[in-house]
């Protein structure tokens, strides 16, 4: 759309009432309009006429544009359309035509911002839409308000930024971030703490040992590694000359042809099947690392004469146990590579055993097996403990090793932000995130207790909400939402898939039985639509109003009568 075009067509169309007056006028007020439109600016055009491929736009200050269709576009006389202007350099304005759902054909949303003098722009749109719907005042202070931190805040959706300030929680792009991995169910703390590990391990490339040093030092402080890790056995002889070997062939990745196994590789036997690794103790190798994990480590490992000949009691048959400590074979690793530089390390930390390794030892540390829930306080000193880990190890990484500082510290704040958006929306709601090791597995629950902490005096009946989520290694998607009040129980288990409803539902009559002996009248329900609790509609907007909000309806709710 050329500006010169559109006053040549306006100019023309005045000449011919001959009043130049009007045109001198109608010209100035033009230019003040089309000047005034920027870039992300939505108007409203309302199709006067259409030609083939030219259409007669009426603007609401009175003036008529005449626009050339893109090809494939559709438009109707008298339909109303909102256009975004994508840029404007003074001389061309380029615009195309938008769709907000139903926010942009609500006059009562492009109302209120125009008395708030905020600018319609999609973003804008979206804003007032939000609030609307979490019952928010949209008086023009609100407004101008909510603009300015949608403004402040651009990275992230405006829908995040109106749903935090409704929460009361600090408007900071690290909790709009949080929150945006909560509402993509993203935000298990046992995932920051894997990509931790990853982070470390890439790092050590870079900075070499003394970044794992570094890290070990803060996970497993005053570490010792066992007597049995370093005792020699009658196997110990022969690993080590196997090792001498190995480096004679000045291939120290060399490994005999026989040997090469997909898995966990046991001299000639054949690798663990994955039931077997399962079978081993809680943070043992076999228990925490998968069989490409372990091959890697083995690998890593057995072409080191020295370190073989330091820690044999980790070896037997030529590999490395599957029933070692993945904290014992860590400790020997920080030790053995602590003095190693980035460039000696590069070659060594291919593959994923180090990444497990340190994935294997931070569950171990800030999990809980669920008998521990049962003590006090619990989860708290759970949580202390890690945010305090995580600024020990930013901390010490910077003075230590600042070439890497910054990727580390990414991922620790990561950790440390998800904690603090925990914290924060335990003001007003009671919710926690319970890592916890099961059988065989580590798991994340959470746990949301629907209690509306600055509304708890509305609610006398003495009814409490409950939602868990589990991420289960066989059953997947775990979701149990309970309704209790007094010993009526009302409890309703939403499986991933068939599988694993029909293996709840054959069995849940077994939980009934126990529930009942504890003198509880329960109904339970079980369904298999994998549908996954919404962190955000299932459990932070409970107290918004349900209704028919499709097809672009709006609630009705009150507001000030300026807007």
């Amino acid at each position: 759309m050329e500006i010169r075009e559109l006053l040549t067509q306006y100019q023309n169309a005045l000449a011919n009432t001959g009043n130049a007056s009007a045109s001198s006028q109608g010209v100035e007020q033009l230019v003040k309009t089309l000047a005034g439109l920027e870039a992300g600016q939505i108007f409203e055009g309302t199709v006067n006429s259409v030609k083939g491929s030219q259409v007669i736009l009426g603007l609401s200050s009175g003036q008529n544009l005449t626009a050339r269709l893109d090809k494939g576009m559709q438009l109707t006389q008298g339909q109303s359309v909102f256009f975004q202007v994508k840029s404007n350099d003074g001389n061309t304005i380029a615009i195309r035509p938008v769709s907000v759902g139903g926010a942009a054909g609500n006059p009562t949303i492009r109302n209120a911002l125009s008395q708030a003098q905020v600018p319609l722009t999609q973003a804008t749109l979206q804003m007032v839409d939000e609030m609307m719907k979490n019952k928010m005042s949209i008086d023009s202070h609100s407004l101008s308000e909510m603009a300015r931190q949608v403004a402040l805040h651009s990275d992230a959706k405006p829908s995040s930024v109106v749903m935090l300030q409704s929460l009361g929680i600090p408007l900071t792009d690290e909790f709009l971030q949080v929150f945006e991995n909560y509402k993509v169910n993203e935000g298990a703390l046992l995932k920051d703490l894997s990509g931790l590990a990853d982070t470390v391990a890439e790092a050590a490339k870079q900075g070499g040992g003394t970044v794992l040093s570094s890290v070990v030092d803060v996970l497993l402080p005053g570490g010792q590694i066992s007597p049995e890790a370093v005792l020699f056995e009658d196997v110990s002889h022969s690993v080590y000359e196997e090792a001498q070997a190995l480096e004679e062939e000045k291939d120290p990745s060399f490994l005999p042809r026989e040997k090469e196994e997909a898995g966990v590789v046991i001299g000639k036997e054949a690798p663990l099947t994955g039931q077997e690794l399962r079978e081993f103790p809680t943070g043992s190798l076999g228990r925490a690392m998968s069989p490409e994990g372990m091959r890697d480590l083995n690998q890593l490992l057995r072409g080191d004469a020295t370190f073989l000949k330091k820690y044999p009691g980790l070896f037997e048959h030529n590999s490395i146990k599957a029933d070692a400590s993945a904290k014992d074979v860590l400790l020997a690793l920080t030790e053995h590579f602590g003095k190693m530089s980035g460039e000696e390390l590069e070659g060594k930390l291919q593959g994923k055993a180090l990444k497990e390794l340190l994935r294997a030892v931070l569950e171990d540390k800030y999990t809980l097996e669920p008998k521990e829930l049962l003590e006090k306080g619990s989860v708290d000193k759970l949580y202390r403990q890690l945010h305090s880990d995580m600024e020990n190890i930013s901390d010490r990484i910077g003075q230590t090793v600042p070439n890497v500082a910054q990727s580390v510290q990414a991922a620790t704040s990561s950790v440390q932000n998800n904690l603090d958006f925990i914290r924060e929306l335990n003001q007003m709601y009671t919710y926690m995130q319970l890592p916890i090791k099961l059988s065989g597995q580590n798991a994340t629950g959470d746990l949301y207790v629907y209690r509306n902490k600055k509304k708890a005096s509305e609610r006398e009946d003495g009814e409490i909400s409950a939602f868990l989520h589990f991420d289960l290694e066989h059953l997947g998607s775990t979701d149990i939402s309970v309704k209790l009040k007094n010993k009526s129980l009302d409890t309703k288990f939403n499986m991933a898939d068939d599988a694993s409803f029909h293996l709840i539902e054959d069995n849940i009559h077994i939980l009934q039985a126990k529930l009942e002996e504890l003198g509880y009248q329960c109904r339970i329900q079980v369904s298999g639509d994998g549908k996954p609790m919404d962190f955000v509609n299932d459990f932070l907007k409970q107290d918004v109003p349900k209704g028919n909000i499709s097809g672009g309806e709006m609630l009705r709710y009150s507001f000030d009568v300026r807007a």
